[in-house]
């Protein structure tokens, strides 16, 4: 993108933000990922899950975190820059003193309110036609747009609340946007909710903490994910999670069926099973991991499931059910054939071997004839394949 003439002089350009090579160099390197609008001459630009992993974060990575141009280079939307738990290295440093806004944070997905040529839209950070955006888009339309007059040179922003879009906390039937505050597009400044005016919707709370060190020492709330701290002289802002909700966060972003087998393998062979390192040799499971699952004792179901959403309960439920039922119907079948084979060939080791080795298994099934325990070989043969965890989100729409 080459900066061209603009009629509109008096728009803040992308290129007043980031460096173009640099922006260019990151969507090139797949830290920092361009959609365009399917109808508009709009694009955004939002850092990578390969950002995070790296911890690439530069001032263009961080820039890029929902921000919307158009085809001139114009600033359409701009959000907030990317911000960081409290503590973390990349974190703004605030005063705990000095005078602050506390937000409640909100466990949805944001939403840039995003002015085309058909009315306003909502995108997610990353995406125009996620399901969210789309879904806030026909929230705020049928609901609010008739009401609203979005500040003049002013990005909107919400939180999208609503039951399918649920990760941890549980808001009941809320459907609905939350406000958040705004940015002011020319300077970035960061407006609180109660600095946009009009807005006819529900707000997040503002909470009477006047400092970071209130907000620090503010006792956690049941079912909340945490604050968001922004000191009101700097700006600067960093995000304080309740450690219940960053420990069933993790459960639900990261728990795949994979996650499960574990627990499930360990169950079924912990009879089978008495020196640590045989979890690797036998099922291929990290024996440090064995272990620590073994320390839950037998209600290890209860450990991996308290507190978190009932969906996530059924898919847990579903998932176990179906991984022992493999287990079951595998070892069935193998069982099965051992014996067919064993009636063909009596004690011919040599023919019961030939025909094993035209089949699938035939390690197993000779285990089976020589009346050996399979279920650690079943286990270990079941393992899902990869796939993405029940509660991750992509970052379009975190």
């Amino acid at each position: 993108m080459t900066p061209t003439f603009d009629p509109r002089l008096d728009h803040l350009h992308i290129w007043d933000l980031v460096k173009l090579s640099s922006l260019e160099d990151a969507v090139e390197q797949g830290l920092v990922r361009e959609q365009r609008h399917p109808a508009e001459a709009l694009r955004i630009f939002n850092y990578t899950e390969k950002t995070i992993y790296e911890q690439a974060w530069t001032s263009v990575t961080q820039q890029c975190r929902g921000l919307v141009v158009d085809d001139h280079g114009a600033v359409i939307a701009r959000p907030y820059e990317k911000f960081f738990n409290h503590g973390e290295p990349l974190a703004d440093e605030l005063n705990l003193s000095a005078p602050a806004q506390v937000l409640d944070k909100l466990d949805g997905s944001l939403g840039i309110l995003v002015p085309t040529s058909t009315g306003y839209e909502v995108a997610t950070r990353g995406s125009f036609t996620s399901e969210q955006a789309l879904h806030a888009t026909a929230l705020y339309r049928a609901r609010y747009a008739a009401a609203f007059t979005p500040p003049p040179g002013v990005t909107v922003l919400f939180e999208i609340v609503y039951p399918a879009n649920r990760i941890v906390c549980d808001y009941g039937g809320a459907d609905d946007l939350f406000l958040l505050g705004g940015v002011e597009i020319r300077s970035g400044r960061v407006l609180g909710p109660d600095e946009i005016p009009g807005w006819p919707g529900p707000a997040a709370t503002v909470f009477n903490l006047p400092t970071l060190a209130d907000a620090l020492a503010m006792p956690p709330r049941p079912g909340a994910e945490g604050l968001v701290v922004r000191q009101l002289d700097t700006g600067h802002m960093v995000k304080i999670k309740q450690e219940d909700y960053v420990r069933l966060h993790a459960i639900v972003t990261r728990t795949s069926a994979r996650n499960v087998w574990e627990f499930c393998a360990v169950d079924a062979c912990k009879h089978l099973i008495t020196v640590p390192k045989h979890w690797g040799s036998r099922i291929g499971l990290d024996p440090e991991r064995a272990t620590a699952i073994l320390a839950m004792g037998p209600d290890w179901e209860h450990h991996l499931i308290e507190g978190v959403p009932d969906e996530f309960h059924t898919w847990i439920r579903t998932t176990i059910s179906r991984l022992r039922a493999q287990a079951t119907d595998l070892h069935k079948q193998l069982t099965a054939t051992a014996r067919e084979l064993e009636a063909l060939y009596g004690d011919d080791r040599k023919a019961f071997a030939a025909d094993a080795l035209q089949r699938d298994h035939f390690g197993e099934l000779f285990l089976l004839r020589d009346r050996r325990d399979i279920t650690t070989n079943v286990w270990k043969l079941i393992y899902p394949p990869a796939e993405k965890p029940w509660g991750a989100r992509s970052e379009a729409v975190a």
